[in-house]
C-alpha cells in the first residue's frame, strides 16, 4: 500500500532528503550527483494473495507493467516500476524467485510447481530436488549436493552435471553456468551442457571453491579457492579456450561460502573475503580491497554509466555504497533493517527493507 496522507508524506520526504544529503555530501567527485526520492511503499500482509475458489494459486493481470521482484521475511512478490505492490506470497519452508517465475515448495520436496509473476502455473519440475530461479533460467540441485540439472520453459531437461563432491558455488548468466565443489573442482558450462572447462586451480593447502561467478557474456570468469592461501582466480573464456590470466593471494582465509558477481559490463567482480570488499577489475588485471567489511546482499550496475552500487549488511545493519568503478566511492549510506535487498534498473534504484520497498532515481552520472 502507497503511503497516503500529509504527515506520512512529509516524514518519508524528510527521510529521502537525509538519505539524499548522505549520498551527496560523502565525497566532492566534481561532479553533481544526486539520488532523487521516486515513492516508497509498504510491504503489508493485506497486500498477501488469496487463493483461488479451489484453493489454488490467484491469477491476475499484470499487463502493460514491468515487474520487480521483491523479498522479506517468509514473504515474497511483486512490485510494479510506480510503487504499487502487485502480489504477495507468504511461504513456510522454502522459495525460489526471479522477475520472470517464482515457485514454493517444502524441505523435502519430489516435485516442485513454477509460476508466472501473475500467477499462472507454467511447468512441473517432476523430480526431487530444489528448484533455483535465475531470471530466465530453471535449475534443480538434486537431492545430496553433488548434481545440478537445467530445464527449459517447457519442463524438459536440458542437462545433468554431477560430481562425487558437493556443489559449494554456482552461477549463472544469460551464456553459461559455474559451478565449485567442495573438493576444489571448478567447471564452465555453455548452455547446452558442454563443458568449456573443468579443472582444480590448487595453489593452496586446502582446495574448495569458496565463490566464483561467470560475466553475462560468458567470456569472464572467477572464483575464490583454498583455503590456507586462499586465492582469487580471474579466468578470460575463448569458445572453448579457457586462461588464467590473474590471480590474487589473499591475506586472511574465509572458511564460508562467500558472495562473488559481476557487473553488467563483466569489467569488474564484486566480492567478500577475510580481507574485506573486493573488487577484481579485469581491465587491468588488479584486485583492490575497499575500506568495507560485511556480506554482500546484493550487488547493482548501470551498463551504461558504469555506475556500480553495493548493499551489505552485518547482522541489522545496512550499508549502501555508490561506486564509479573501480574503487572510487561516490556515495554511502546506512539504514537498519533486519532483511534486505537491492534492484538497479539503470538510472533507478529500488531498495527493500524489513517493511519498506524505497525507489531513488540517480542524476548526474554520464
Amino acid at each position: 500500500m502507497l503511503f497516503k496522507g500529509k504527515n506520512k508524506f512529509i516524514f518519508i520526504l524528510s527521510i529521502f532528503f537525509i538519505i539524499m544529503y548522505t549520498f551527496i555530501a560523502v565525497r566532492n567527485t566534481g561532479h553533481e550527483i544526486h539520488f532523487i526520492p521516486i515513492w516508497a511503499a509498504e510491504i503489508n500482509e493485506e497486500h498477501t494473495s488469496a487463493g483461488n475458489a479451489d484453493g489454488g494459486i490467484e491469477e491476475k493481470n499484470f499487463e502493460g507493467k514491468k515487474t520487480f521482484l521483491f523479498t522479506a521475511e517468509k514473504r515474497f512478490g511483486f512490485f510494479s516500476e510506480d510503487g504499487t505492490i502487485l502480489r504477495t506470497e507468504n511461504f513456510n519452508e522454502r522459495m525460489s524467485a526471479s522477475s520472470v517465475f517464482w515457485t514454493k515448495y517444502s524441505n523435502k520436496p519430489l516435485s516442485a510447481d513454477i509460476y508466472s509473476p501473475e500467477g499462472k502455473k507454467l511447468l512441473t519440475v517432476n523430480s526431487p530436488g530444489y528448484v533455483h530461479l535465475d531470471k530466465d533460467r530453471i535449475y534443480l540441485f538434486e537431492p545430496g549436493g553433488n548434481s545440478v540439472c537445467k530445464y527449459d520453459i517447457h519442463g524438459n531437461k536440458i542437462w545433468k552435471y554431477a560430481h562425487t563432491a558437493v556443489i559449494t558455488a554456482f552461477n549463472c548468466s544469460s551464456e553459461g553456468t559455474v559451478i565449485g565443489y567442495s573438493d576444489g573442482k571448478f567447471v564452465c558450462l555453455d548452455n547446452s551442457g558442454n563443458t568449456v572447462f573443468s579443472f582444480f586451480p590448487g595453489g593452496s593447502k586446502y582446495q574448495i571453491i569458496l565463490g566464483a561467478a561467470i560475466s553475462e557474456d560468458g567470456k569472464k570468469a572467477v572464483c575464490i579457492c583454498g583455503a590456507e592461501k586462499q586465492r582469487l582466480i580471474l579466468i578470460n573464456i575463448t569458445g572453448s579456450h579457457y586462461k588464467i590470466v590473474h590471480h590474487t593471494y589473499l591475506k586472511n582465509n574465509s572458511y564460508k561460502r562467500l558472495f562473488i558477481n559481476f557487473d553488467l559490463t563483466g569489467n569488474f567482480a564484486v566480492f567478500e573475503s577475510a580481507d574485506g570488499i573486493g573488487i577484481a577489475d579485469f581491465k587491468k588485471l588488479k584486485t583492490i580491497f575497499l575500506n568495507e567489511n560485511g556480506n554482500i546482499a546484493d550487488i547493482g550496475s548501470n551498463l551504461k554509466t558504469g555506475l556500480l552500487t553495493v548493499l551489505l549488511q552485518n547482522e541489522k545493519e545496512c550499508t549502501l555504497i555508490a561506486i564509479n568503478p573501480p574503487d572510487f566511492i561516490i556515495g554511502k549510506t546506512k539504514f537498519n533493517s533486519k532483511h534486505t535487498f537491492l534492484i538497479q534498473d539503470e538510472d533507478k534504484i529500488y531498495l527493500g527493507t524489513d517493511t519498506k520497498i524505497t525507489a531513488l532515481e540517480i542524476r548526474g552520472i554520464k
